[in-house]
């Protein structure tokens, strides 16, 4: 067996994932599931060795189930708008590539090695995508959710929506997956749930893939559509061919043993891993070109026979409602089924849901579950807008008074019609109503957000499912009574403790601001107090900057939980309401910004388990103009990351200190080290200035000032 230190492991496999198609979290899935209910696990365990030695045995016997299986599919697309929404065609695209790789009639078939050809065959199992849902109802197999849960995803994105898993295979597309691991590199393509676990958690039974992984055309163009043919093996028993160990058994007896994971293997490699110092393979080595291992998609172009007998066994034990005949009538997905046109199901989007008064926004009608031709009337309605409503399939309409305003469309066929209002869905501002800098809240006016006298103060709070941001009189902070007339009574807050919709924005709209007239440096500034809940408090604060009335957004400040924490760390698990010693100030850069007459903010908080968060004495100023020491450097980055050693080191500095620059290995030796004098503004430093010739690898770049220190982790790769 092969000896690694931890360190260099944990490179290897990093360097390993940067190519690797399939990366694979089912494993890392089951483990999570069964963590929280070890009696069930244990039940698992022998259920699963009990189902491990029968399919040897029936092996050795030469007993083999011939029957072919129809599966019936539904993917669920959970998207925010993006490319991730992707089409039906790449869709039945990933159905296709599914379908022959299961039946082996892949054209690549050709690719494999002549002695493992022998062992490749027919897996006798067939995917339908469904044209009945479970109430009865036309479809086409496919529906959409809008959700940010489609970033990081994981199981939460299986609450949204699922189908009765006894009838359908669940597979939801997303944009990302949220890493199993904590280990640098660990991109997560796809994971699936095994058969058994369907008995113990039915409601999270299923595939998640990632959207540029689903299929081989649209966003999934640079695939070849295999990671859900690897997913779907696990779906149906299958282990990876290393048997998650070294050496480990994938209790199927026609895949040689192997030793690891494999990556950036192919065709002419074979032989792969030959001899006694590789599980004592023989002649023929690893069958890498196997679904179930991880080499690059256009590499791998086999099942096994046995593995396609162990899948239909699987079947047969855990999910025999699926292949039905009654489930396949149930479904639309029998032989002699005939789908009829559907009735459509709404859903649209715009170019833009920010803008300035006169704007145009662009809408596009994303009607689905129907043949999309001139049989579809659309029926718009836009209050506030002009036009104020139309017939066309994508108009395009302006605004001429600032707001926030719904939007609706009702789709219409021979079939049936569906429609759909976004509440609060476009805002708009008048990029010539401004207020002069320096800008100062203190939500001290019992009315606000709301300034009848002045409404080029109010500030907008968007409508969400769960409470949301609130003016509260518990607590305040009296950091800057000099300029506050001595009003400390109120303060803004929000905590996450009873929100019920993982992931939903808060969001919050501060009035636009003139800072044409200003000089850097310019900073927002603020007060926060916040407190843990518990140990599960999972909170997150971004603020973003805009100078195109929320067109484009700037990303200047995003926190998570443990940066957040003003009260020293300990757990609150009562309302958290702060003294004067739980007050911190923060501060985010606007130079960029500086000349700009119309600048907003816009304010953003998720999480869950969290104690309130306050927030007070907003302030939007020229730093010389507050009585606040300038000694320090922020707002540092690094880009691109990874890099091919060209990389920008890019900060912020309040003042012209030397400013030192040093870079290791992930060894701890110092590598490359500077010093320099930093100016006022952004500084921008190049990595290759400091060493040039970088290997690829995982380096640390510190950038330090007096005693403020940052530490970046910076990727070179090849």
């Amino acid at each position: 067996m092969k000896k690694y230190s931890v360190l260099a492991l944990l490179f290897i496999l990093f360097m390993n994932s940067l190519n690797a198609q399939n990366w694979c979290g089912s494993m890392e899935h089951r483990h999570d599931l069964n963590k929280d209910n070890p009696q069930a696990a244990e039940l698992l365990e022998k259920r699963l060795k009990n189902f491990n030695k029968l399919q040897l045995e029936n092996t050795a016997r030469g007993i083999k189930n011939t029957n072919h299986y129809v599966v019936p599919v539904v993917f669920h697309i959970i998207h925010q708008g993006g490319t991730e929404n992707i089409s039906l065609e790449q869709v039945e695209d990933q159905m296709r590539v599914l379908n022959e790789d299961f039946a082996r009639l892949n054209p690549d078939t050709t690719n494999t090695p002549e002695y493992f050809a022998s062992l490749g065959g027919d897996a006798q199992i067939e995917f339908r995508l469904a044209q009945i849902d479970p109430q009865g109802n036309c479809s086409q197999g496919v529906t959409r959710t809008f959700s940010s849960l489609t970033v990081n995803a994981r199981n939460n994105v299986k609450e949204l929506i699922q189908w009765d898993p006894e009838h359908y295979l669940n597979i939801w597309v997303v944009r990302t997956i949220d890493s199993f691991s904590a280990e640098p590199g660990n991109i997560v393509l796809g994971f699936a749930q095994f058969p058994d676990q369907l008995w113990t958690d039915a409601d999270t039974d299923g595939v998640v893939i990632r959207h540029d992984y689903c299929g081989s055309i649209g966003t999934a163009s640079s695939s070849v559509g295999r990671t859900l043919t690897h997913e779907a093996g696990h779906w149906l028993n299958l282990v990876h061919i290393w048997g998650d160990s070294d050496c480990g058994s994938d209790y199927v007896s026609d895949t040689p043993i192997s030793l690891e994971p494999n990556y950036n293997v192919c065709t002419n490699n074979y032989p792969w891993h030959v001899g006694s110092d590789y599980c004592g393979l023989g002649t023929n080595g690893e069958m890498f070109m196997n679904y179930m291992d991880y080499v690059d998609d256009n590499c791998m172009n086999m099942f096994s026979i046995n593995q396609g007998t162990r899948m239909r066994s699987a079947i047969n034990q855990f999910r025999n409602n699926l292949t039905t005949d009654e489930n396949l009538i149930a479904t639309g997905t029998n032989d002699n089924y005939m789908s009829d046109v559907c009735a459509p199901i709404t859903e649209f989007s715009s170019n833009f849901t920010f803008g300035c008064v006169g704007d145009g926004f662009n809408f596009e009608s994303e009607v689905y579950n129907t043949l999309i031709d001139e049989s579809v009337s659309y029926e718009w309605t836009f209050l506030g807008g002009s036009p104020s409503s139309s017939s066309d399939q994508n108009p395009t309409v302006s605004y001429q008074n600032p707001g926030i305003y719904s939007v609706s469309l009702n789709a219409i066929n021979d079939f049936g019609e569906s429609a759909l209002t976004k509440e609060s869905f476009i805002s708009v501002s008048d990029d010539n109503i401004n207020t002069p800098a320096p800008y100062f809240q203190n939500f001290e006016v019992s009315s606000f957000p709301v300034f009848e006298n002045n409404p080029n103060l109010n500030w907008l709070i968007y409508e969400t499912v769960d409470p949301s941001w609130q003016r509260n009189t518990a607590a305040s902070s009296s950091s800057f009574t000099a300029i506050d007339n001595g009003q400390n009574n109120a303060s803004f807050r929000i905590r996450s403790s009873e929100f019920t919709q993982e992931a939903e924005k808060h969001v919050v709209i501060t009035p636009s601001v003139d800072l044409s007239n200003s000089n850097p440096p310019v900073r927002l500034y603020f007060d926060l107090a916040y407190a843990k809940k518990n140990g599960n408090s999972l909170d997150n604060l971004i603020i973003y900057v805009s100078d195109d009335c929320g067109r484009t957004w700037t990303k200047r400040f995003d926190k998570d939980t443990e940066q957040l924490i003003t009260n020293g760390g300990g757990n609150s698990f009562f309302d958290f309401v702060p003294n004067d010693s739980h007050w911190e100030t923060f501060n985010v850069s606007l130079n960029s910004f500086v000349g700009e007459s119309s600048v907003s903010l816009k304010i953003e908080f998720a999480g869950q388990e969290g104690n309130w968060m306050y927030l007070d004495n907003f302030i939007i100023t020229e730093s010389s103009q507050l009585s606040i020491e300038e000694n320090e450097i922020y707002e540092i980055n690094v880009y691109p990351n990874p890099s091919r050693g060209s990389a920008s080191i890019k900060f912020e500095s309040a003042n012209t200190e030397d400013v030192q620059v040093k870079m290791t290995n992930i060894f701890g030796a110092i590598i490359g080290n500077e010093v320099l004098k930093s100016k006022v503004g952004e500084n921008n430093f190049l990595l290759n200035e400091m060493l040039f010739g970088l290997k690829a690898g995982i380096y640390f770049v510190s950038v330090k000032q007096k005693n403020i220190e940052k530490v970046l982790k910076v990727i070179i790769s090849e």
